[in-house]
């Protein structure tokens, strides 16, 4: 077996495994549970406090097989949440943003985003250090988070939310992490 980082052996799979951001997790199951799950969500705070993570596990919640409907708490057993864990899932594009910054990338990435999930509720792109992306590529993303398919969750992680324009910023939820 290959050697595995402890903070990626140990990472948490289920909200409640998440330590000390009980006001972001409780405010996402709460959202769940409502059934008011927005399109567009920006997880900012300081590097290394779980922004990623909670983006994986607010996905497996939303793509559960468990329920007819999304989880406020994902099994981690159905075949959702074990492809979303190991990354391999088709429905659920996690992106890093640092090196997928420009027009190309953003203006694939919309023309994906107009197909419905192959298997899943929801197709979802977690954009890792968001405030990378370039102006242009913000621009040419606005028009889906202005008017996006009921199928598609936007994530954005980022250490700098003020780098993101505000026009981006007014159309998404913004849980701050706490440090």
């Amino acid at each position: 077996m290959s050697y595995q980082v402890l903070a990626r052996k140990y990472r948490p799979q289920k909200f409640v495994d998440v330590i000390g951001q009980d006001h972001v997790t409780r405010t996402l199951q709460n959202a769940i549970t409502q059934q008011r799950i927005a399109h567009g969500y920006i997880f900012s705070g300081h590097r290394g406090i779980g922004k990623t993570t909670v983006a994986r596990i607010l996905a497996m919640a939303l793509n559960c097989r468990s329920t007819d409907t999304p989880s406020p708490e994902p099994c981690g057993v159905c075949d959702s949440c074990q492809e979303i864990r190991a990354g391999s899932s088709v429905d659920v594009i996690e992106i890093d943003a640092a090196t997928n910054r420009g027009i190309d990338e953003i203006r694939e990435l919309r023309d994906a985003a107009r197909y419905r999930p192959a298997r899943d509720r929801y197709k979802i792109y977690i954009l890792d250090e968001a405030h990378q992306i370039t102006d242009a590529a913000f621009n040419a993303l606005l028009k889906t988070l202005e008017e996006p398919p009921s199928h598609i969750v936007f994530m954005m992680a980022t250490t700098q939310p003020e780098d993101i324009p505000q026009t981006i910023r007014s159309r998404c939820q913004q849980p701050k992490f706490a440090a």
